[in-house]
């Protein structure tokens, strides 16, 4: 027996979303799923028939399935998200489920990537607790499904000296035996691997490491445009276009990432340089409300140039995964949290839809 149901399209149009409001239709969705409704994830391409388009209309992934109620139609509307109606016997795609998420707050992570980090999962309605290196070191990981480390002030060394052995241990064991991890910038360096086996900051978990080390100052900050290699893979819903798809972020210092054994699928690479605080290579566009970018560009003394992108960073794994005894791992150089380099106010930054389809992904089983 066919039932009434509901789309919510996410489709990429050029730099802009099938939504009229990106990060609202996000938060609209978070908050189904917390009422305990059924929403579904748009893992593949879906032709359906709807009140719209009643000969069928191919949406892409990413988009969201939802049994249709009379009140989610209304309260849609009011907060001006974009769905089509459709009669199914059954939701197309995986379902999605709240997703206990952690994220670090210890002396390892910088307020500079906490605070926008924290406001654009705000502003998405994800449902987060912030984890300081004591709750961790007694055990706190145990209630969570993943864990989220931002970015921080080194490449781990202030993750050590916050968490020391005991809180290494309980991350190592949260990752073997428990749940996902999604590391941004410094908290992509954390769960790498030195070869040598001399880098005690670093917890060896993945398959992959940077052949620098610790020297995450040799690169700087600035723009870059990063390519994504793998267009059908969860991460990249909603913002791969085709077969060559790129995005353009901030970059601050984050690890040039290599995997050194099979099990490490990179997912997005350094394609160019854009523009940084060096002198000549200043981007001659206006930025807008995006404090992150501009802070990135004008308050920080170690800058990206075209010389140090080429020497360290093209072609090299800007986003990755890999999985640790089946759970998940997302490491993401670049900061997605930051936002749009330009392209219209940041709360609607399309970019964050990294961060989304991140968390999202680390909730389907």
């Amino acid at each position: 027996m066919k039932g009434n149901c509901l789309v919510i399209p996410m489709d990429r149009l050029g730099v802009a979303s099938a939504q009229p409001d990106f990060t609202k239709a996000v938060a609209a969705v978070n908050g189904l799923i917390r009422e305990g409704r059924r929403v579904h994830w748009l893992t593949i391409q879906a032709k359906l028939e709807t009140d719209r388009f009643p000969e069928g209309f191919i949406f892409q992934p990413g988009g969201f399935v939802i049994d249709d109620f009379n009140d989610i139609k209304e309260r849609l509307a009011s907060e001006g998200v974009e769905y089509q109606s459709f009669e199914s016997d059954y939701l197309p795609g995986r379902p999605l489920q709240r997703l206990r998420l952690a994220i670090y707050s210890g002396k390892g992570a910088a307020e500079f990537c906490t605070k926008p980090l924290c406001e654009a999962l705000g502003w998405m309605g994800f449902d987060f607790r912030m984890l300081g290196d004591r709750e961790i070191r007694d055990g706190a990981l145990d209630s969570f499904e993943a864990l989220l480390v931002p970015g921080g002030p080194d490449a781990g060394e202030g993750y050590y000296y916050g968490l020391g052995e005991r809180g290494y241990r309980n991350i190592r064991e949260f990752m073997q035996d428990r749940g996902g991890y999604f590391g941004i910038c410094a908290g992509a360096y954390l769960p790498l691997t030195d070869p040598d086996e001399k880098n005690r900051f670093w917890l060896g978990m993945v398959g992959a490491t940077d052949e620098q080390g610790l020297d995450y100052w040799r690169t700087g900050t600035g723009f870059v445009r990063v390519k994504i290699d793998d267009n059908e893979h969860p991460f990249s819903f909603g913002l791969a276009a085709g077969p060559v798809s790129t995005q353009d972020m901030v970059y601050w210092e984050g690890p040039a990432m290599r995997p050194i054994n099979k099990s490490v699928h990179v997912l997005a690479t350094f394609q160019s340089f854009i523009a940084s605080g060096a002198a000549g290579e200043r981007p001659g566009w206006d930025l807008g409300d995006n404090g992150p970018a501009k802070d990135s560009i004008d308050s920080w003394y170690n800058v990206l140039t075209k010389d140090r992108f080429e020497r360290y960073l093209a072609g090299r794994a800007a986003m990755l995964e890999t999985a640790v005894n089946g759970h998940k791992v997302l490491l993401y150089s670049p900061h997605a949290e930051f936002g749009n380099i330009g392209a219209g106010p940041r709360r609607t930054s399309q970019v964050f839809q990294f961060l989304s389809n991140a968390l999202f992904y680390l909730a389907v089983k």
